[in-house]
């Protein structure tokens, strides 16, 4: 019964631990995400082109963000695992995170005993990252179509 009883103790910490992350993490991404798509959309002047290469490079600098936040995003992972000292150092912290936040990774040997649930956990909000950033990349692409169409070169 105490064996019993430690295990849900470990089970409940492992969940509150990673839900409370993911939920940072998804606050985080969602929040940059539309904040870059947002003053992507009020950079393009509808009665104003400079170009399609500099339209092209403007849109690519505003992905590029996207990218940039999907690091960050990373990183709030690393800082609640090297935090609580699940694991001992930064770097093994960055791989598996970026590991399971990307795919279904090989790291599990970095984190104690009793902390399995952690990487699904991960590559959940991986998953919901990866598909917020997509959908902003695809409202940035139209836009950009969009403004490439109202002023095309002849």
């Amino acid at each position: 019964m105490n064996n019993a009883l430690l295990h849900f103790e470990q089970f409940f910490a492992e969940t509150l631990f990673g839900i409370s992350v993911m939920v940072v993490v998804i606050l985080f991404t969602m929040y940059t995400f539309l904040e870059i798509l947002l003053a992507y959309r009020r950079s393009i002047e509808p009665r104003v082109s400079r170009g399609r290469h500099y339209e092209v490079l403007k849109f690519i600098a505003y992905v590029m963000l996207l990218v940039f936040a999907q690091f960050l995003a990373l990183f709030i992972w690393v800082l609640a695992l090297t935090g609580l000292e699940l694991v001992s150092h930064w770097v093994p912290a960055l791989l598996f995170t970026a590991s399971f936040f990307t795919s279904v990774g090989n790291f599990t040997e970095v984190l104690p005993e009793g902390w399995g649930l952690t990487p699904s956990i991960i590559a959940f909000s991986g998953l919901f990252s990866f598909a917020w950033a997509t959908a902003a990349t695809m409202s940035m692409a139209r836009a950009l179509m969009e403004q490439l169409d109202r002023h095309k070169e002849d």
